[in-house]
């Protein structure tokens, strides 16, 4: 794998880690699950923006100023699954270390009508498990970064020059 698709999808997975733990420790104490869920979905999303910048540095420095449908959909492939396998055991090691915390906080700021559509304690064993948080976050992660990058590339792609005789 190139050299530039690993440190893009490590960019990517760098942005959303951090502004994931500035959104725990400072957005979802005082404003709650909703706005803090909102705001994870953004960092996820403004995380993967490293998707077109990657496609758009492969055609613009690597590439001379073309990229095929196929190459920028592999290179943004690539961006994101190495993204989402960082972000995934990232979700395994928050949920592992701050699991409990973060249950509590999800207790403390339910309603009553809320509490009856998604008791926690009718959850399986597993969902509550750091493993498949993990992979939940994997999951998430690599369908929205496939999006973004579908979006990408139909929107940065040149076809490659032809040479005239």
């Amino acid at each position: 794998m190139k050299k530039f698709v690993i440190r893009y999808g490590i960019l990517g997975a760098s942005i959303s880690i951090v502004l994931g733990l500035l959104n725990w420790v400072f957005i979802a104490p005082v404003y709650g699950p909703n706005i803090s869920e909102t705001v994870g979905y953004l960092s996820i999303v403004m995380s993967l923006l490293t998707i077109p910048l990657g496609i758009k540095y492969f055609r613009d420095m690597l590439n001379d100023g073309s990229v095929s449908f196929s190459e920028g959909f592999k290179i943004g492939a690539g961006i994101t699954l190495i993204a989402a396998i960082i972000m995934g055991l990232y979700g395994m090691l928050f949920f592992l270390i701050e699991g409990d915390d973060f249950m509590a906080w999800h207790k403390q700021w339910a309603t009553q009508i809320d509490m009856h559509q998604t008791n926690v304690s009718d959850m399986p064993d597993y969902m509550l498990s750091p493993l498949f948080q993990g992979i939940v976050m994997f999951i998430m992660v690599f369908l929205i970064g496939i999006i973004i990058n579908l979006v990408s590339v139909l929107i940065l792609k040149r076809a490659t020059k032809s040479v005239v005789n």
